[in-house]
């Protein structure tokens, strides 16, 4: 191929570098007229220089052509360095090596995409169905239809294999309920499922709820008492927890939570509030209680009221009447000697020692 003019390379008007095609041109006629060289020589002695500098001046070129021709041929595998001295190679064995090469490399590549069909096929059969079995395996269900919460309840209750845990900030619905509940929990723990249940401890005032409660130990039922219970929560083994979707009320719809993922942290809070829990003691009979004593109810009032909490708040976390509630401040204003509830919040503050009575610290 002819060489083409400087004209031709950088028309009239154009400022740019000559293009890439033009240099290609360039390096291989100086490829070439190496080649020629080398071959007419039939071998330079590079004395550990390559390529010889002898081998530039025979092919008239000067040290850049000479640089871009010689790395030309070592591309096209078209020479060779054997016993210090550079060698021209023949085509068709430059030919036969590169496509030895391609061979080798397509094999290679072969081997690649074996190995990476394997790997994704582990990553889409075996890996991500695990993950996607997890996820699948997480559902959160709203309910607000009597009906249906109620059959949802005894649903999951005949599924539990192993456990059936409960806990209840009140108040408490009806004897009558409760009653029926301990039949069905008498019902679990003959299949061997254990049940347990947290209650507050506002529920030994009602001498109605005190024997109920009685009569769940009596049947089994492990039951912890607690000041305050953040939320109705009832759990079944380690898969599911049934909620209320407002613990303001109760009463207007489930959140149904299924799931291991899900489950860690509900059963966690379960587990703290049972640690903090004290079992049910019978009172002895004719045993009276000190008037002046501090009860546990009335420390979680005097808590709440410090919180901030008004006496319809208090009362509706702890299930109770707010009559109940006002008549355990009454009793802190008269221990104190306080005018008002901001007074005695005051006294309280200043006063570290008494303050613990009601604190239980």
């Amino acid at each position: 191929m002819l060489p083409v003019s400087s004209e031709e390379a950088c028309p009239s008007g154009s400022t740019g570098a000559p293009s890439a095609g033009v240099g290609t041109q360039r390096d291989e006629e100086a490829a070439l007229a190496l080649y020629e060289a080398l071959r007419a020589k039939g071998g330079v002695p590079g004395d550990g220089l390559y390529p010889p500098p002898d081998l530039y001046s025979a092919a008239d070129l000067d040290d850049a052509h000479g640089g871009r021709g010689w790395r030309r041929l070592e591309d096209l595998g078209l020479v060779q360095v054997r016993d210090g001295v550079a060698e021209a190679v023949d085509p068709d064995a430059a030919l036969a090596r590169a496509m030895d090469r391609y061979q080798a490399n397509a094999t290679e590549q072969l081997r690649s995409g074996v190995r990476l069909q394997r790997i994704t096929e582990a990553l889409l059969a075996v890996y991500r169905p695990a993950v996607q079995r997890e996820t699948r395996e997480v559902a959160v269900e709203f309910i607000t239809e009597p009906r249906t919460k109620q059959r949802t309840r005894l649903d999951l209750s005949d599924a539990a294999r192993e456990s059936c845990s409960s806990m209840h900030p009140g108040p408490l619905p009806p004897i009558e309920i409760l009653e029926a509940s301990l039949e069905h929990d008498r019902m679990l723990m003959t299949r061997g499922v254990k049940s347990r249940a947290i209650y507050p401890m506002s529920c030994t005032a009602s001498p109605k709820y005190a024997r109920w409660l009685h009569e769940l130990v009596d049947a089994g039922v492990e039951l912890r008492l607690i000041d305050h219970a953040p939320f109705d929560l009832l759990t079944f083994d380690t898969n599911a927890a049934i909620m209320a979707a407002d613990p303001e009320h109760p009463s207007d719809g489930l959140i149904v939570v299924r799931g291991v993922a899900l489950m860690r942290a509900f059963l966690a809070v379960y587990e703290d509030c049972w640690l903090r829990g004290q079992p049910l003691t019978r009172t002895a009979p004719g045993g009276t209680e000190d008037a002046d004593a501090v009860t546990g109810q009335e420390r979680v009032i005097i808590r709440l009221m410090g919180s901030g909490l008004s006496d319809d708040q208090i009362a509706r976390k702890l299930g109770v009447h707010r009559r109940t509630v006002q008549r355990a401040i009454a009793k802190l204003m008269e221990r104190l000697n306080a005018g008002s509830r901001f007074e005695a919040g005051l006294k309280l503050a200043r006063n570290a020692e008494f303050a613990g009575l009601f604190t239980g610290m």
